[in-house]
């Protein structure tokens, strides 16, 4: 098979090159075209608008008194109790659930997708906002001077204080004083996109959709180029869409750092690649 192009993909390759400056949304849209070659991006990013209008309306946003509290619970009024949006806990592995598009059509999403579209909507109402890359379980935060808030997009737009919302992902994490102080601070859009990737990676292998996980992957070890383990993950992709040679490459040299039960998986992946090899000479 191809490999795809990605020089096409402008706010991807501001990403590939560390910049700051990216459109997380049309970040997202390019990902979303590489699975729906015919997605409306404009139809998107017009939803967007319309939600971001509709939060505009309400009181909280016209009574000149009211703080970000108050306007924080009037956007997640509009999206969980109006719009419908909601965590999905039935399917949370769909690959749909990390792609913008289907987060919309659906409205239905995980952690850091639907805190994507929070972000975003409160952007166009006038709200800025950051994401938090808390281990196991994406939050949006929110400037307030000393006691910033926190939004559990996943939750209906929950708003939380730090110390709850470090409650919650330690319960998450089944691992009390998990987390720290560290962990609350913004996330720049390389992490972001670099942790929606990896979701989506992970519900394209539990589907054992080999083609798609590996693109998806071709674009995680562009964002980490130094991982051993992006590069190992790529070598096992390959493998898996009948490209052993390209596939031995990445292998073999990985093997060397690794140990006990990853030394077994890359050395019987480098067998089996070694195999398909000769087969195909």
């Amino acid at each position: 098979m191809p490999l795809p192009n990605f020089s096409v993909d402008a706010e991807f390759q501001k990403l590939v090159c560390g910049r700051c400056d990216v459109d997380l949304v049309q970040w997202m849209l390019e990902l979303a075209t590489e699975r729906y070659p015919l997605v409306d991006r404009l139809g998107c990013l017009l939803e967007l608008d319309r939600l971001g209008v509709a939060c505009a309306a309400q009181p909280a946003f016209v009574d000149p008194t009211s703080g970000a509290a108050e306007k924080l619970a009037a956007i997640s009024y509009v999206l969980y109790e109006v719009e419908g949006f909601h965590g999905d806990r039935e399917d949370y592995y769909d690959a749909r659930n990390s792609y913008l598009n289907e987060v919309l059509a659906r409205r239905t999403g995980i952690p850091i997708s639907l805190s994507i579209v929070y972000m975003a909507v409160a952007a166009r109402a006038g709200v800025r906002l950051f994401g938090v890359n808390t281990p196991g379980h994406f939050v949006v935060g929110c400037p307030n001077g000393r006691q910033p808030i926190f939004i559990d997009a996943f939750s209906g737009g929950e708003l939380l204080t730090q110390k709850a919302c470090q409650r919650r992902v330690e319960r998450m994490l089944g691992k009390p004083g998990a987390i720290c102080e560290e962990h609350f601070r913004p996330a720049v859009p390389h992490d972001i996109a670099v942790r929606v990737l990896r979701n989506l990676k992970s519900s394209l292998a539990m589907k054992e959709d080999w083609p798609a996980a590996l693109t998806v992957q071709l674009r995680l070890s562009s964002l980490q180029p130094n991982s051993v383990d992006e590069r190992r993950d790529l070598g096992l992709l390959l493998l898996r869409n009948g490209q052993p040679h390209q596939a031995l490459s990445l292998l073999e040299p990985t093997l060397a750092g690794a140990s006990g039960h990853q030394a077994e998986v890359i050395g019987a992946s480098i067998r089996a690649a070694r195999k398909l090899a000769a087969e195909m000479n």
